[in-house]
């Protein structure tokens, strides 16, 4: 390399600087990928308006209802399920040496469990009231559901009693579980008990005890 090309080479103290590369400008979106994504932000504010529109968990989570009328058997997941006729009155007859008085009514119904598959122990009941309100039956007191473990192939009869005002009777419905505590995704069986106004003023004036006896495996004697 020769000492004319060295110096040509070689920055000059002093000099002029050398000139900054030119700077890009920002590169703006084609029309294209604007328009994706404002298809994707309305999808997600249109599955937004969905979700909350209609509540999809409570409807994953929502026990399947099987409905039915006194007399006629619910097929149930676990068990196929009957009620007979209710009855009621003011005093109640547990069959264990004691009544027991309301100054509302005391309703009972005899019902049949057929277990399906494996033992069962129904442990979930509550009354719908034709007045509104929902009545919990629960395992043990005043208002109670025991109907022990049904075997399969071997029917359990029960009879379920619950304490109401009589303005509830008229129009009220039995539901009935395996579960206590937890409904969901499961069968529960809807029965409407047929009942009336006359009913309920009937019963209210009714003081012949009602029998709520123990459950078993052979069926109640007939009145």
């Amino acid at each position: 390399m020769s000492t004319s090309d060295t110096i040509a080479d070689t920055p000059v103290a002093g000099g002029p600087a050398t000139p900054a590369p030119p700077r890009r400008s920002p590169a703006v979106p084609r029309p294209r990928a604007l328009g994706a994504g404002a298809a994707v932000l309305a999808a997600l504010a249109v599955g937004h308006v969905v979700v909350t529109a209609f509540p999809v968990d409570e409807r994953v989570q929502a026990p399947f209802v099987r409905t039915a009328a006194v007399g006629e058997t619910v097929e149930l997941r676990y068990a196929r399920v009957t009620a007979g006729e209710p009855t009621g009155a003011v005093v109640l007859d547990p069959d264990d040496g004691t009544l027991l008085a309301t100054t509302g009514v005391w309703l009972t119904v005899p019902v049949t469990i057929d277990a399906l598959g494996q033992p069962r122990a129904l442990g979930f009941a509550e009354l719908l009231g034709g007045d509104g309100r929902t009545y919990t039956v629960f395992t043990s007191g005043r208002s109670s559901f025991l109907p022990g473990t049904a075997q399969p192939g071997i029917a359990r009869y029960a009879t379920l009693r619950v304490e109401v005002p009589p303005e509830a009777v008229a129009g009220a419905h039995l539901r009935l579980g395996l579960e206590q505590k937890d409904q969901r995704r499961d069968d529960v069986a809807d029965i409407d008990l047929g009942l009336t106004q006359a009913d309920a003023d009937a019963w209210a004036a009714a003081e012949d005890p009602v029998l709520a006896g123990p459950p078993s495996d052979a069926p109640p004697e007939e009145p």
